[in-house]
C-alpha cells in the first residue's frame, strides 16, 4: 500500500530554479492577499477636484470693527458635499503677511459660516479684495473661490499689524 509523501521530500527533489519560482509566487499571493484584506487608506484613486464657492455679500462696505460673515459651500464636481474641511478667507491687502484673515471647518453639509472682525487690512485704500481657499488633501484636490471686493472704514477699526 502506498503512502503519503511527506513536502520535505517533494521539496528535496525540486530544481533550484522551479524552488525560487514557487517562492515567488507565493510570496506575491500572500503579499495581494494582505493588501485586499488590508483595512488601510491604500488608494489608487487620483484626487477629486473640488468647487468652492463663497457667497456675494449683500451689502460689501462695512464698519471697522463691525463682525463680516463668509459663507458659501464645498463641493465635489458633481455636487456631493465635503464636511470637515478647512477653509480659509484670504485677502489681496498687505496685511496680515500670509493674507489669511479668518478660517473655519465645513459642516456636514459642505457649508461654512466664518466669522471675523473687520480691521483696518490696507491702510492705503480701505479696500481688499477677499476669496475663500481650500488646500486639498489625500483625497480633494485644492480650489479657490472667486474673488469679492469689500469696503471698510476704518472709524473704531483695530489696524492689522504684521
Amino acid at each position: 500500500m502506498m503512502g503519503l509523501i511527506s513536502p520535505k521530500k517533494i521539496i528535496s527533489h525540486m530544481d533550484y530554479d522551479f524552488k525560487r519560482n514557487l517562492i515567488l509566487v507565493l510570496a506575491t499571493i500572500s503579499i495581494s492577499l494582505l493588501l485586499l484584506n488590508s483595512e488601510s487608506s491604500f488608494s489608487l484613486q487620483e484626487p477629486t477636484k473640488t468647487i468652492l464657492t463663497l457667497h456675494k455679500f449683500e451689502d460689501f462696505a462695512f464698519n471697522g470693527g463691525q463682525t463680516i460673515t463668509f459663507q458659501g459651500k464645498l463641493t465635489t464636481e458633481s455636487g456631493d458635499r465635503i464636511p470637515d474641511a478647512k477653509i480659509i478667507i484670504k485677502n489681496d491687502g498687505p496685511c496680515p503677511e500670509n493674507h489669511a484673515i479668518a478660517e473655519d471647518i465645513t459642516d456636514k453639509h459642505g457649508r461654512f459660516w466664518i466669522y471675523t472682525i473687520t480691521k483696518v487690512w490696507d491702510e492705503s485704500y480701505n479696500v481688499i479684495k477677499v476669496h475663500a481657499e481650500f488646500k486639498g488633501n489625500e483625497n480633494f484636490l485644492p480650489s479657490t473661490s472667486h474673488a469679492f471686493p469689500i469696503v471698510f472704514y476704518p472709524l473704531h477699526a483695530e489696524i492689522c499689524v504684521n
